[in-house]
């Protein structure tokens, strides 16, 4: 599997968003060895795993999505219900999109018609997508044998304008971060523009509120070594049932692998991912191809009580879309996390905080992540 590229191409947030990057990084890091100097080591907390987090970039939202292993383990018949929403708040625009708003000037005000038409005809590849995107996963997990499980996915998904704009600018201007051109448009407001070759999308707003996507079964099978760790294996397919649907359906089924090295200690755990997912269809509009997407997680939890745990997590993974001049949108994909989540009796409840790194024009601003779990554990036998 190729791993992702370390060059980092000019970007339109490439002049001082950089800053940004050091700074969530090292804000992420400073939260995480915070909380370990306050967690109490007494006794061992129960550890879950890295967070389940989907990928919610625009070209990504509607494939299949392998998401990191749970390290939950428990005798055949254990199964739990578990939902994991994602919403994200998106501006992403090509280098020749912005230059474009900058000189149409005229303050804050949504795009129209006749920007569609100039966006259109600057000559070259040219993409804005401005809006906010949900999904709710509602997975369902059985246990066929102490080490070998069943799952199935429904994701739903819903899209607006949101209300995370004003948020967000306050945030950049308050730490001196450029705004990537924020300033040029109203906020709150779903709004999309591609021209990508002789492609010609134009939403003005979202399309539909939201639905139903394409259901996702999966077989996952572990091997301990030791009892400290684990491999797990994963293969799910994303069954495209009713065809290509816009912003709920690529109208393509989708094949994935996924391998997980697992290692849980007293208080802590260390987990990797890699997987491989095998995608096709289409997105906004936009014909992605038959493509093969790798993708690598890494994450750290550690025990803050014996119910409380918190994760910092790293993601990277190549993009969907990548039969385009756009390298803005051909360009890998960077982020980290830092979460909260805590079990008890039945419950396993979390929040999350996911921030893009590295690059910037390709994926969200900022996401929220807030999952619920409910267990019934049998003893492993």
């Amino acid at each position: 599997m190729p791993a992702p590229s370390t060059e980092a191409p000019r970007t339109a947030r490439g002049r001082r968003r950089p800053a940004s990057a050091r700074a969530c990084a090292s804000a992420l890091v400073s939260v995480f060895v915070l909380t370990l100097g306050a967690a109490p080591a007494l006794a061992a907390t129960e550890l879950i795993g890295p967070l389940r987090l989907r990928d919610t970039t625009p070209f990504n939202i509607l494939r299949l999505d392998m998401l990191p292993a749970h390290a939950v383990r428990g005798g055949r018949g254990t199964w739990a219900i578990e939902a994991d929403l994602s919403y994200t708040n998106t501006f992403v625009m090509s280098d020749n999109v912005r230059s474009y708003l900058e000189a149409r000037g005229g303050g804050r005000r949504p795009l129209d018609a006749a920007d569609v038409a100039a966006i259109e005809s600057l000559g070259a590849d040219a993409y804005y997508v401005d809006g906010e995107f949900g999904v709710l996963d509602l997975t369902f997990h059985i246990a066929l044998s102490s080490r070998t499980s069943a799952y199935s996915t429904l994701p739903l998904y819903a899209f607006g304008g949101g209300g995370l704009d004003g948020t967000i600018e306050g945030f950049h201007n308050a730490f001196g971060f450029d705004n990537a051109g924020r300033e040029h448009v109203t906020r709150d407001r779903f709004q999309t523009v591609l021209a990508l070759g002789s492609l010609r999308t134009s939403f003005l707003q979202a399309p539909i509120d939201g639905g139903v996507g394409d259901p996702v079964l999966g077989l996952r099978h572990s091997w301990l070594f030791g009892p400290r760790w684990a491999l797990v294996l994963d293969g799910a397919a994303k069954l495209a049932a009713h065809g290509e649907r816009t912003l709920l359906s690529t109208g393509a089924n989708d094949y994935g692998l996924q391998a997980s090295l697992q290692g849980k200690f007293k208080r802590q755990g260390a987990y990797f991912s890699a997987a491989c997912v095998r995608t096709d269809g289409s997105v906004l509009g936009v014909r992605l191809g038959p493509n093969t997407v790798p993708t690598l997680t890494a994450a750290w939890e550690v025990g803050l009580t014996s119910h409380t745990n918190a994760i910092v997590q790293a993601y990277a993974s190549q993009s969907t879309l990548r039969d385009t001049t756009v390298e803005e949108i051909k360009t890998n994909k960077y982020e980290a996390s830092f979460g909260v989540r805590s079990h008890r009796g039945h419950w396993v409840y979390g929040v999350a905080v996911i921030e893009n790194i590295v690059h910037y024009a390709n994926t969200p601003d900022v996401g929220l992540s807030l999952s619920l779990a409910w267990l019934a554990l049998k003893p492993e036998r």
